[in-house]
């Protein structure tokens, strides 16, 4: 008997959904690559099956491992493909392609970074952050760069300190770093499946990506709550606008990147005007990041290529 391409993908991605969170809890190989599958087969379900379906096999995947290995397991599970059922939702919904990207994978980042809340809010250990702060001195010491640094008129306790508080503020935008990755994960599952499901109109180019309007919210929120909290000394405030300040940092670099591009590609620009703005992008780099977040935040509410919404 023949059996098309379609159902062997079919009931692979039923079976990964299924045993893929025990397998993933007793095997320990939770990760980038375990989560991508299973958005990916989340979404091969959902948009084959049905939504309900693919619902049912992702909740039966999680609950199994809960009975057979005890509630300790589901420390070690990622929930992250739950926003795959929000994707696919959207999907069949025709919602526009950005709006359900946006919504899916801002739900993928919130559940991507949950987990880090705990350790953000005891941080590291002290005694860990003495050891590696002791490591890093005697680096210095051995290339001779603390030496140098010391001619400078910095002593070593004030590299010490220097050091603690920058294992402070990496402990406090963790949570960030976890919504950067768990932003990618969907992304990368999004295009691959837009590309699946529609060969055709599948594929946007990079110069043409975007996102609603409405998602500059989220920057003017995360400004908002870094200033209140700053002025009222309310810490879980303040640490919330930083990593959403860090994660629009992240994403309107991109959407930056993307503006840029499009703009090398019109002909109405002059190509000495093309070639000076690369030139001056390599020279000025630093200049040319905060320029691009600039770009792609303002982006947002301008549209400065006049995209259409559903593109």
């Amino acid at each position: 008997m023949f059996i098309s391409d379609e159902t062997v993908v079919n009931y692979l991605a039923g079976m990964i959904l299924l045993t893929f969170p025990g397998v993933g809890v007793a095997w320990g190989t939770w990760g980038f690559v375990w989560e991508v599958l299973m958005l990916l087969a989340v979404f091969l379900i959902g948009l084959r099956k049905g939504l309900l379906i693919a619902a049912a096999f992702l909740l039966i995947g999680y609950v199994a491992p809960l009975l057979v290995l005890g509630i300790t397991a589901f420390d070690q599970m990622s929930l992250i493909p739950l926003a795959g059922l929000l994707g696919v939702l959207g999907w069949h919904k025709h919602w526009p392609v950005k709006m359900t990207f946006f919504w899916s994978a801002m739900l993928a980042a919130v559940i991507g970074a949950i987990p880090t809340l705990s350790f953000v809010a005891h941080g590291f250990d002290a005694k860990t952050v003495s050891d590696m702060i002791n490591m890093i001195v005697q680096q210095y010491q051995a290339s001779g760069l603390l030496a140098v640094i010391q001619q400078q008129g910095i002593t070593e306790v004030q590299v010490r300190d220097f050091l603690q508080q920058g294992f402070h503020f990496y402990a406090l935008i963790i949570p960030s770093f976890a919504a950067i990755s768990a932003f990618i994960e969907f992304g990368l599952v999004f295009y691959i499946v837009r590309r699946w499901f529609k060969v055709d109109e599948g594929r946007i180019p990079f110069s043409r990506w975007s996102l609603p309007w409405y998602a500059v919210w989220g920057a003017v929120l995360g400004i908002a709550f870094y200033l209140l909290g700053d002025q009222f000394s309310w810490t879980i405030l303040r640490g919330i606008g930083i990593n959403l300040m860090v994660v629009y940092g992240a994403l309107t670099l991109v959407l930056g990147t993307s503006v840029y591009l499009y703009l090398l590609q019109s002909p109405r620009i002059p190509r000495f005007l093309k070639l000076a703005l690369i030139v001056a992008s390599f020279f000025y780099f630093f200049f040319s990041i905060i320029s691009l977040i600039m770009f792609g935040l303002f982006d947002l509410v301008f549209n400065f290529r006049h995209l259409p919404e559903e593109s």
